[in-house]
């Protein structure tokens, strides 16, 4: 079937991109046919329309305008497509026929320059013998970061860094990233093994090992593999890639892809949202930059003290000045978004407006140094200024010769000031006269015609023309040229207006092409002063950083931590500052202790007790001391963490067939191999998801491997199982802990207190009834309790007709017991759990180490139980 020539050559560069959308420049716009068009269409949500192909008839055809095709093509790779752009690599007026068209970039997912405050990793998979490496690419920052280890903990740093694709070479596929392509939907790209000399060009070194990252290792075969990647997508060599740098830091705290869900670090657990999330609560960055850096630190807290030290100076000189805070604030509100500025330079997608955005943000960035530069600053400040390259040279170069608004568009004039260029000046000055020359004869015209309306104008299909309405066209002298008929007026042209033509038009070519190609010189300085530009983002973000945690600090009253090198906890008044945050007035703050001397907390109490917000907040308390931001307590002193697991809540992973008991035990084992005395682990209810003696069984076995193993992680332990509260009289490192209840005749009310004591009982029935459980269910299963506690039935041995039943409802709906069984539920409450008399619940306390709100609850419990026995 015969096409076209234009049809024929866009499916002969279809057929080398079978895998993308192809976007074919057509003049102003780049068009999409066949079944490309039908997609994007689609998914753009655009106008299909239709072309004549030749003898292939009518074909569907979609596109889109050149200038807008970015965002455009961000909403196709957030859908996950690949882009193919072709581009005219000739000039149209030149060519000889067809213009020839070229692919010039290929976009995908992890190669596309993302506008998201947050980073996106395109990812590489390094395999040498059974060795694996590891390369994170940002193109649209810059960064770069690679390294080698063994499955599992390759495994974590995909789920950790999320890129949103990977490259990879086929027959080279682990197992491990079978499993996170299944559970995450990346997308997976085959690509052949990268050569290793690609390091050496990108780099302009003479071998990879002067990168630290070896020659032959798997980190360099991995580096290798998404460089090349890169230039095969982008059809260039990205300048402002940075060296890499190391992906598996041992100086940062471990914080699995599980814990940070439980602990909802950046996301909440229920619907993903950042909002509600820590992350949500702690950004109040002013830059694209700083928020970025602010989630990193979050997600890799530090595990260097003198660091550590030096970032709580910082906001804490910061929280104590006022003045400097907000002045600092208000300049970095004017930086762009650096890195990713010279990003698009290098892309080639720089324009003069980008020019101005990277003069602007560095001169703010100048004030940011004034206003600190005012205070006396602590080490970590001093330094970061320090660090700082002069960069004036570059400023005054792009604000003396830019005009204040420059068009879009680089290619079409108007970038540059007058006096920049003496050539530019003098093609100018011919455009300038041309124009006037025009103007004089459109009024020379208009005055010889009689026809006031007339005026000239200019489109490219017919260059210069004098434009007269139909009213007029009897007044038309007989030398004006007719070209063409609209359906009000007529064009003509003149010979004079044609021989001034080609002078005019091709002073402005000319002009054009001087300020594209003085502009060229522009993008070529920026990439030059990409290294420093980069070292002006990277404090900037880090300046940010800091007078954000200082900002939240101030607002949220916050303090500053004291860290020590030995493992331990010790929180007064600690506070989840999300769920207070939620809860304005209402949040009861605790305290918390855990040292080699308490190693292990077992924590009962009834489900709405707070917990899990107990244990979580003193997990979140330790991970902003360490990532150096100040904390949500009346004081803390925190020893230096290496991990954080938790375990906290249920979840399934129905897609993997496996259950939420199953999930659950998966997760305890990756705790149970991985932590170490210096470890923080959080465990809520293991055991809960199998039978009762099941449960129980590996809930004790838990306890006692973390007890008597040499290296203790810190630990958290929420039970329901009481019987695991015996633990403490076993090992004299454990201590039993309970969230206080108050309970009258009416119900109970949740204090959200600790004590330190164990919960006598779980109030499931309470909770029940408080949740709006039918009547008649809650009240059954109160009897079928009160039987278990007394001799411990089959559910058959209870009797089930309404007469049977010891329990009735008064008038207002709620359950009154016969008064035989209320005296013997009352005895039985009395001599619950480890108390088996009152005079041994008496005997047990220990009055001179409890707060007065200890002893005042524990009062309050005792009057209860003394009362029902009556």
């Amino acid at each position: 079937m015969a096409l076209t020539p234009m049809m024929r050559q866009y499916q002969e560069i279809k057929t080398s991109h079978q895998d993308a959308l192809l976007m074919f420049r057509l003049g102003d716009f780049y068009e999409l046919f066949f079944d490309d068009a039908v997609t994007a269409s689609r998914e753009l949500d655009i106008t299909l329309t239709g072309r004549d192909a030749g003898e292939a008839g009518r074909i569907p055809m979609c596109g889109v305008p050149y200038h807008a095709v970015e965002q455009y093509l961000e909403r196709l790779i957030d859908k996950g497509y690949r882009v193919a752009i072709c581009d005219q690599v000739e000039d149209p007026k030149a060519a000889k026929g067809l213009v020839q068209r070229e692919v010039v970039r290929i976009v995908t997912p992890g190669t596309a320059l993302s506008k998201e405050q947050s980073n996106r990793f395109l990812a590489a998979i390094g395999c040498v013998g059974s060795h694996y490496g590891l390369a994170m690419v940002d193109v649209g920052t810059g960064e770069v970061f690679a390294g080698e280890a063994g499955e599992v903990e390759c495994a974590r740093q995909l789920q950790l860094w999320e890129p949103i694709e990977i490259v990879a070479v086929k027959g080279q596929i682990p197992n491990w990233l079978d499993d996170f392509i299944a559970e995450t939907g990346t997308l997976l790209t085959y690509r052949p093994s990268g050569r290793i000399d690609v390091i050496q060009t990108q780099y302009s070194v003479a071998s990879s090992a002067v990168l630290g990252i070896g020659e032959n290792t798997a980190t360099a075969v991995a580096v290798a593999n998404v460089l090349q990647y890169i230039q095969e997508t982008q059809k260039m060599t990205l300048r402002h890639l940075q060296e890499p740098r190391p992906l598996f830091e041992q100086t940062h705290l471990v914080l699995n892809q599980t814990a940070m869900h439980h602990l909802e670090l950046t996301a909440t657990a229920r619907d993903g949202s950042r909002k509600g999330s820590l992350l949500g609560l702690l950004d109040a960055t002013v830059t694209a930059a700083g928020g970025r850096m602010l989630r990193a630190w979050l997600e890799r807290p530090l595990c260097q003290i003198d660091a550590i030290s030096e970032r709580h100076e910082a906001v804490d000189a910061l929280v104590n000045d006022l003045i400097v805070r907000e002045e600092v604030r208000e300049a970095l509100r004017g930086v762009h978004d650096l890195a990713r500025l010279v990003a698009r330079f290098a892309f080639n997608s720089g324009n003069a407006r980008d020019l101005l955005a990277l003069a602007n943000s560095l001169a703010n960035g100048q004030s940011v140094v004034d206003a600190l530069s005012a205070a006396k600053l602590p080490p970590l400040l001093q330094n970061l200024l320090a660090r700082l390259p002069n960069v004036k040279r570059l400023v005054d170069g792009i604000t003396q010769q830019i005009v204040d608004d420059p068009p879009v568009q680089t290619r079409e004039g108007g970038l540059f000031r007058e006096g920049v260029d003496d050539e530019l000046d003098r093609l100018r000055t011919l455009q300038s006269s041309g124009r006037t020359w025009l103007r004089d004869l459109e009024q020379q015209e208009r005055e010889r015609t009689g026809i006031k309306s007339l005026k000239i104008g200019y489109n490219k299909v017919f260059g210069y023309y004098i434009e007269v309405s139909k009213t007029h066209s009897a007044n038309v002298p007989g030398e004006y040229e007719r070209r063409q008929t609209l359906a009000n007026a007529e064009r003509f042209v003149l010979p004079e207006l044609k021989a001034r033509e080609t002078e005019i038009l091709s002073a402005e070519e000319r002009a054009m092409a001087k300020e594209y190609e003085l502009f060229q010189v522009f993008r070529e300085r920026v990439l030059e002063y990409g290294g420093q530009i980069r070292v002006w983002a990277d404090v900037l973000a880090e300046i940010d950083v800091l007078q954000s945690l200082a900002h939240v600090a101030t607002e949220r009253r916050f303090v500053r931590p004291e860290m020590k090198l030995e493992a331990g906890i010790q929180i007064t008044g600690g506070r989840h500052p999300v769920v207070e945050m939620l809860t304005p007035g209402r949040f009861v703050p605790n305290d918390t202790v855990l040292d080699p001397q308490q190693h292990m907390i077992v924590l009962t109490g009834p489900n709405m007790g707070g917990k899990s917000t107990y244990m979580r907040q003193t997990a979140i308390i330790v991970i902003m001391a360490q990532m150096g931001g100040f904390v949500p307590a009346e004081s803390a002193t925190v020893g230096i963490v290496d991990q954080i697991f938790a375990r906290i809540g249920a979840a399934d992973d129905l897609g993997r067939g496996q259950s939420t008991f199953m999930v659950e035990m998966i997760e305890l084992a990756e705790i149970l191999r991985q932590s170490t005395g210096r470890s923080l682990v959080l465990l809520d209810e293991i055991g809960r998801g199998t039978s009762t003696y099941d449960g129980l069984s590996i809930a004790e076995a838990v306890l006692e491997e973390l007890s008597i193993r040499e290296e203790k992680p810190l630990t958290m332990f929420a039970t329901h199982y009481h019987e695991l509260i015996q633990f403490s009289a076993q090992f004299e490192r454990v201590r039993n802990y309970s969230m206080a209840v108050e309970e009258t005749r009416d119900g109970i009310t949740f204090l959200h207190t600790v004590v330190t004591r164990p919960s006598d009982r779980s109030y499931g029935i309470q909770v029940a009834r408080l949740a709006g459980l039918p009547q008649q269910v809650v009240a059954r299963a109160a009897e079928l309790l009160r039987a278990r506690e007394t001799t411990g039935p089959a559910l058959d041995e209870v009797a089930v007709t309404g007469e049977d039943r010891p329990a009735k409802q008064d008038e207002r709906g709620s359950v009154s017991e016969a008064p035989e069984v209320r005296e013997k539920e009352g005895a039985l409450a009395l001599f619950d759990g480890p108390y088996r008399s009152f005079a041994e619940m008496v005997a047990q306390m220990n009055v001179l180490s409890m707060t007065p709100l200890d002893a005042m609850n524990r009062l309050n419990e005792i009057v209860e139980k003394a009362r029902r026995m009556l």
